[in-house]
């Protein structure tokens, strides 16, 4: 089902049929890079994680983690997703597009459409987007998108600790 439309792109719920991509994606490198967590070991696993995510779309609207797929409308292609999470004292953004369609501000797009529907559709007052220090494509995303930075702080997880940076869209 989709969710919502831009002038480019569909967001919609995440179906198995949606696999081969999703781990396709997961493999890249800037996945590797920055979301290590979404880094799956095979198809299977990356359709039962879509098999778990689809069980949110049932629930309650705050059912979190709520991720949707972001598809280019002119070719009708999964390129990614978007999604929230509960993180800290609220809800978090997290989005990826694959390496061939970056730089076309999809990933902007995407966030925008999808953080207005958010706060008005789920009533959240605010919404977190969490970045590692130094990548600034992601930062340059949510400053486009009226998030405002917060703070940076220091995240322990997948075998280190690295600097982050907070921002809030409210």
């Amino acid at each position: 089902m989709n969710l919502l439309e831009t002038e480019r792109l569909t967001i919609r719920e995440l179906d198995v049929n949606d696999a081969s991509l999703i781990y396709k994606y997961s493999k890249e490198k800037t996945m590797l890079e920055e979301l290590p967590d979404q880094v799956y070991e095979s198809r299977n696993e990356a359709r039962e994680i879509i098999e778990f995510l689809s069980t949110k779309y049932k629930t309650t609207p705050q059912s979190y983690p709520l991720v949707y797929g972001v598809v280019l409308k002119k070719t009708n292609t999964l390129i990614g997703h978007v999604g929230l999470s509960v993180r800290l004292d609220g809800v978090e953004i997290g989005y990826a597009i694959g390496m061939d369609y970056q730089g076309n501000g999809y990933a902007t797009e995407a966030v925008g459409a999808f953080s207005r529907w958010a706060k008005c559709n789920l009533k959240l007052s605010a919404i977190y987007g969490i970045v590692k220090a130094g990548n600034k494509r992601s930062e340059k995303v949510l400053s486009n998108n009226h998030f405002t930075f917060h703070e940076e702080v220091f995240m322990k997880g997948f075998g280190g600790k690295y600097l982050i940076k907070v921002y809030i869209y409210e």
